[in-house]
């Protein structure tokens, strides 16, 4: 039960941030995604040491750089020195 205003501002402010961190983990997880899919479209098979790397990261920005790198990189070695 909420006591004060206080309290209700503290309770949805933690649903908020709960939302958002939920959120942030999904947009995470589909970049993650769509790098392995651009990766394994391009070169069939990916090594499970750049899947491991990928699966691993979580800054989205960072993320969706790789994606791009991903779709145009000339080889898997190529990618893989990013990911260094």
């Amino acid at each position: 039960m909420v006591k004060s205003y206080v309290d209700y501002r503290r309770k949805v402010t933690g649903f908020q941030e709960k939302a958002e961190g939920k959120a942030e983990g999904a947009a995470e997880g589909e970049a993650r995604g769509t790098v392995l899919t651009f990766l394994r479209a391009r070169f069939k098979n990916v090594p499970k040491d750049i899947e491991v790397a990928v699966r691993a990261m979580t800054d989205l920005t960072a993320l969706e750089s790789l994606a791009v790198h991903a779709e145009t990189c000339e080889s898997l070695n190529e990618f893989a020195e990013v990911l260094k």
